[in-house]
């Protein structure tokens, strides 16, 4: 017979056995329910978008942002980072490139790996997560025509400009030298002349024309064909895609100058098939109203643009960042 004491004891052992098998079973369904990450959250690949306002304002979800889709795309398999500057220029840029992008030791690096056709979790370079890709999109303020504006930056150095923060990644003496890391260029939008000079919430307007920006975008596919880099030519990009829609239906371009013959109503039902219920039927701006918000920002519509374009110029060019 078992004392009172041994019955006890084998008591508490049975309330512990129990204690330890449900304690277990808890640890295994928690973990089952998690998602598998890695152990150290900053060896995900990184991307970088360095620019001026289009850049800073386009991780914005109530406009849906080219980069808020673009972290979306990502999502899990590349951080992708802001370090967009409203009102900066390329020059302003090459001032503060040395604090936005990240240093690499040379001598240690080890450089970047792929497993497949998937874009992983990769080890880190001298203490940071890799860079993988640098996109660059300056030219806005920069093509601001008054020369005397502290903004205007002129063609040439513009172009100087750069090819110095591309030498910082690319230079094997520069503090952060990546010569793996993927660099590609964005140009600026166009300017809807007539929309911008209409806009009324942007206070003291800097003045801007659409011919000068095109010229700095030009400069910009200029130098990416010079340093053998892609580049995602927006510009021309949305002045086809409003060419394209003006010439495909020629009452457009009679209702931009208030020619609307007779059946009015016909041209409007028209336009609005063209620009969407949510604009102007009858449009006195050229077109540029699809994709621009005041004639100088992207709208939500030039957002989606300009990531279809991104996307389509990265896995073309680099199909290993593809991230499934």
């Amino acid at each position: 017979m078992f004392s009172s004491r041994s019955l006890r004891f084998l008591a508490l052992l049975s309330v512990a056995a129990i204690f330890a098998l449900n304690l277990g079973y808890l640890r295994s369904q928690t973990n089952e329910r998690q998602p598998h990450i890695s152990n150290n959250l900053a060896t995900y690949a990184l991307a970088l978008a360095f620019g001026d306002d289009f850049t800073q304002s386009a991780t914005d979800p109530d406009n849906s942002g080219w980069l808020a889709h673009l972290q979306r795309f990502y999502d899990r398999r590349m951080d992708v980072l802001n370090r967009g500057f409203a009102q900066h220029t390329s020059s302003d840029a090459r001032k503060i490139a040395h604090q936005i992008l990240p240093k690499t030791n040379t001598n240690t690096s080890p450089g970047l790996s792929w497993t497949g056709p998937r874009l992983n979790s990769l080890p880190r370079q001298d203490g940071r997560s890799s860079l993988h890709l640098l996109i660059i999109a300056f030219g806005a303020n920069d093509a601001v025509p008054d020369e005397t504006s502290p903004q205007h930056v002129p063609l040439t150095m513009f172009a100087e400009n750069l090819r110095y923060i591309v030498s910082l990644l690319r230079s094997p003496d520069s503090e952060h030298y990546s010569p793996h890391t993927r660099i590609l260029f964005v140009t600026p939008p166009p300017v809807g002349d007539l929309m911008y000079a209409e806009s009324t919430h942007i206070g003291s307007k800097v003045p801007r024309k659409n011919q000068v920006t095109r010229m700095y975008a030009e400069a910009m596919n200029a130098v990416a064909g010079e340093l053998g880099l892609p580049c995602v030519d927006l510009w021309s990009a949305i002045e086809f895609m409003v060419k394209k829609a003006v010439d495909r239906v020629p009452l457009v371009a009679a209702a931009r100058t208030g020619i609307l013959g007779t059946d009015q109503l016909a041209v409007q039902s028209t336009l609005k098939s063209i620009y969407g219920s949510h604009l102007s039927p009858v449009s006195p701006f050229g077109g540029y109203e699809m994709y621009l918000a005041d004639g100088f920002a992207l709208n939500a519509n030039g957002n989606r643009l300009l990531h279809k374009l991104l996307i389509s110029k990265i896995l073309t060019t680099w199909p290993e960042l593809r991230p499934y």
